[in-house]
């Protein structure tokens, strides 16, 4: 199964799906939405096989959202191109996935997958966020 999240056609600036092809091409989309069977089963595909099976090309507006886009490699690269050096959605998106790896949520569960976004948060954010409880 590969993922692919995608915008809506009249507003770009909102990812409201997810395109899922599967084996054998055959192609469904998931709405963002928890009450969907399809959605949990994305949401696990995620807990087992890790962001790489899903891709994405726009950060849609740039907030950290149910689509998970905040967590791909590339998401910074995404705001950047979008938005430019924008420090408020930069500083949303590592506080984001800081808060998630510390408080070992999906993707993070794996220390060896949290442990790099820990190290390399900036100390500020650390800062911000020290009332939360050590990983380990």
């Amino acid at each position: 199964m590969t993922y692919e999240l995608t915008n809506h056609y009249d507003s770009p600036n909102f990812i409201v799906s997810i395109k899922c092809t599967d084996s054998d091409g055959n192609i469904k989309i998931i709405p963002l939405d928890d009450a969907n069977r399809d959605y949990q089963e994305y949401l696990e595909y995620i807990k087992i096989h890790g962001m790489s099976i899903v891709s994405c090309t726009d950060c849609g507006d740039g907030i950290p959202n149910d689509s998970m886009w905040q967590y791909l490699d590339n998401a910074e690269q995404l705001l950047i191109d979008k938005y430019g050096s924008d420090q408020n959605k930069l500083t949303a998106l590592r506080e984001d996935r800081y808060v998630r790896a510390m408080e070992a949520k999906t993707p993070y569960e794996s220390m060896t997958v949290a442990g790099s976004v820990i190290d390399n948060t900036p100390q500020i954010i650390k800062d911000k966020y020290r009332h939360l409880p050590m990983r380990r």
